[in-house]
């Protein structure tokens, strides 16, 4: 029942567009937001935290799945299609929204964050809004 209520949380927090806050790392999730028929932007964003670093070596992706009615330029980005450093990982997602209203994409973020020791992969679903005025 625990885990079930933290796992909500998490989800919760990263559709309001909130940071979660990890031993490892930061995710933040932007909301996109344009008039319909207008291209919006929304960030999904990991900050490595304390001894951690992104590994930039990893093939880190975000695979974005559309609800009907929104558009995304790109369906899976990649990490050529991301900013990289040492301290942050972040994808850009451009989506379209054909009516006013708000809309989620769903999607998965695969990437690693390390350590001088270890590497730690990690897979996180992930709620990005999309608003259309």
């Amino acid at each position: 029942m625990k885990k079930a209520l933290s796992l909500a949380a998490v989800a919760i927090l990263a559709f309001a567009g909130a940071a979660f806050a990890g031993d490892k790392y930061d995710l933040k999730v932007s909301t996109a937001s344009a008039k319909s028929g207008s291209k919006a932007t929304a960030t999904v964003t990991i900050k490595a935290k304390g001894a951690y670093h992104v590994n930039l070596e990893y093939p880190h992706k975000l695979v974005l799945t559309a609800p009907e009615g929104v558009t995304v330029e790109k369906a899976k980005l990649v990490a050529a299609d991301a900013k990289v450093s040492k301290e942050e990982l972040s994808f850009t997602v451009v989506a379209t929204a054909a009516a006013p209203g708000k809309k989620t994409i769903e999607a998965e973020l695969k990437g690693a964050v390390c350590t001088e020791s270890t590497c730690e992969p990690f897979v996180e679903k992930v709620s990005i809004p999309v608003e259309a005025k």
